[in-house]
Formats: structure tokens, C-alpha cells, sequence
């Protein structure tokens, strides 16, 4: 906006001059987020400066500032496939965990995920956790864009599908089968498996079925029934088919942390169109060939 002052007076009594009906607080508002040019020169403008007869004003918009937010990088990248007004599914790289309260402040996949999508609208965007997977598996995560959407999800969470690949050191006794224990957390956070229900157990149920063997490995095609904490990780160790790089369900110690679970589909009617929705994200060359010396930075126990 460019105004010519016709008399002596101060600049908020221009704007409020020029502006009918517009109050003092919202003529100060514009002076202070405003880049204000007097006779075509930049002024470091309060609401007492003073105007001459004869001068010009103009007031130019300032340039929004992007929020400061954690930018994704190479190693924490973001992976979107599908994004509405309502729902975000994402792959979440290993090494992060998935939401919540991480000690000294650690970034989440949540955090990082808000950051991003904050950063690109340049204003604050909120995002809701509808599940998680483990710090160390890789894949598809799921978050509303609102609590009613999650309230929405959690309602019908049992008909979701959720499959996994797991890339094993053992061909398990059967191709095919489910594993149904009771699970309960131990000593080092780690998940024992339980033939009946003990205090403070979880029942747990895993289908898996046998693909092809992968060099000295063995990939397996897994289905949650259930959705307990490190379930496949305990389940597969607990019939000898440790996951290759999970040192802590008793994989062996070749490579640096470096587990091989990814989340690799999910299954679902969208909460609001009840369209059916269907997402896959392949495993990586690296994910049948871990390194000897990478480490994907997730903490073992």
C-alpha cells in the first residue's frame, strides 16, 4: 500500500487516516510486521514516527519466515506415499523412534515428520501417531492429521493389515504356520514369550509364511494378528528363527545393528470416503545384504 501524506502527522494517524474504521492495535500490527519506505527509503518505523507534507509511504509485506524446524537429511530422510486432508503414511527409516517421550530430548519420526510438513506449509502442522513400529524397523507408519481421525482408526484398528518381511538366520520347523504365546516384559526391556497367561502378560498372535532363502538367510512373510511390543522380533526367536542383525532376541553379533524387519504393507478403508487403501514399500538391496561395519544408529540393549 502507497500512501502520499497531505499534512504533517504521524504514521499511525496516516494509516488509521487511510483506513477507516480500522482500531489502533491493528494500524500498529501493520507497522510492526511491515517493511515501511519513505520517499522510497527503508525506515526503521514505530507508530510516533513522524511524516512530512509532501512525502510518500508505501508498506510492503514482510517475507514470512519459515519456522525453525529439523530439517530430514540422508540419513533420516522423509518418504511420503500417500497425503490428505486427513491421514499421512510415511516410511519411517530405522534407528528413529516412532513417537513419544525419547530420553535427552531424541528426535522422533513423529517430530521429524511435523517438522517437515511444517517447513513446507510454513505454518504449524500437527500430526497424530495411529500406530508405531519398533526404533529398529524400517517402513510404512500411519498418522491422522487430527485426534478424531486416530479415534476413528483405533475404533476399527482389527480390520487394518499389517505384514512385515523378516530376514531370519533359521528356516523356521514349518512354511507356514501362527505362533501364539503369552508376552511379557523381562529384564532389559527385552519380551519373553509365555505358554499360558502369566501376571502382566499379553496374548500375542503372528502368522508367518516361508518365501525363499536369501543366500545363508531365510525370508519370511509375516501378518500381525496382534500388535505387542517387539512381537515378531520375540516370536520368531522363540521357535529358533532369530532375525538377522537382532542381537537382542539372540541373533548372532556379525554385523552392527542391524536388524532386518520392515514394515512393508499396509491394508486399510480410509476413515472418512471408506475408500479401500493400499500401500507397499519393497525392500531395499541393502535390506538382504546388511554390512559388516554400518551402523544404523539405534540403541541396543
Amino acid at each position: 500500500m502507497k500512501y502520499f501524506v497531505k499534512k504533517d502527522t504521524t504514521l499511525l494517524d496516516l494509516i488509521l487516516e487511510k483506513n477507516a474504521g480500522m482500531s489502533k492495535q491493528k494500524a500498529k500490527k501493520m507497522i510492526q510486521y511491515s517493511r515501511v519506505e519513505i520517499n522510497g527509503e527503508v525506515v526503521k518505523a514505530i507508530h510516533s514516527t513522524l511524516l512530512k507534507e509532501g512525502q510518500t509511504v508505501e508498506f510492503l509485506k514482510l517475507e514470512k519466515p519459515k519456522p525453525a524446524v529439523q530439517r530430514p537429511d540422508r540419513n533420516r530422510p522423509v518418504v511420503i506415499l500417500h497425503e490428505d486432508a486427513h491421514i499421512v503414511v510415511a516410511v519411517k527409516p530405522p534407528g528413529l523412534v516412532t513417537a513419544g517421550e525419547t530420553p535427552g530430548r531424541e528426535t522422533t519420526f513423529h517430530k521429524l515428520l511435523e517438522d517437515f510438513l511444517t517447513y513446507r506449509a510454513e505454518t504449524k502442522i500437527r500430526l497424530w501417531a495411529v500406530h508405531r513400529i519398533d526404533r529398529e524397523v524400517e517402513g510404512l507408519i500411519l498418522f491422522a492429521k487430527s485426534e478424531e481421525i486416530r479415534e476413528l482408526f483405533k475404533e476399527e484398528w482389527e480390520s487394518v493389515t499389517k505384514k512385515y518381511l523378516a530376514l531370519t538366520e533359521n528356516r523356521p520347523p514349518e512354511d507356514k504356520g501362527v505362533i501364539a504365546t503369552w508376552l511379557k516384559e523381562g529384564p532389559n526391556m527385552k519380551m519373553y514369550c509365555h505358554k499360558y497367561e502369566a501376571a502382566d502378560s499379553k496374548y500375542a498372535e503372528t502368522e508367518y509364511e516361508y518365501l525363499r532363502s536369501v543366500t545363508q538367510y531365510h525370508l519370511l512373510d509375516i501378518k500381525l494378528h496382534t500388535g505387542r511390543k517387539n512381537q515378531i522380533r520375540a516370536h520368531l526367536a522363540h521357535i529358533g528363527c532369530p532375525i538377522v542383525g537382532d542381537r537382542k532376541y539372540g541373533a548372532k553379533a556379525d554385523f552392527v545393528r542391524q536388524v532386518r524387519l520392515l514394515a512393508y504393507h499396509l491394508e486399510f478403508s480410509h476413515p472418512i470416503t471408506g475408500k479401500p487403501m493400499s500401500f507397499e514399500y519393497p525392500p531395499r538391496n541393502s535390506f538382504f545384504n546388511p554390512a559388516q561395519h554400518e551402523d544404523e544408529s539405534y540403541k541396543v540393549v
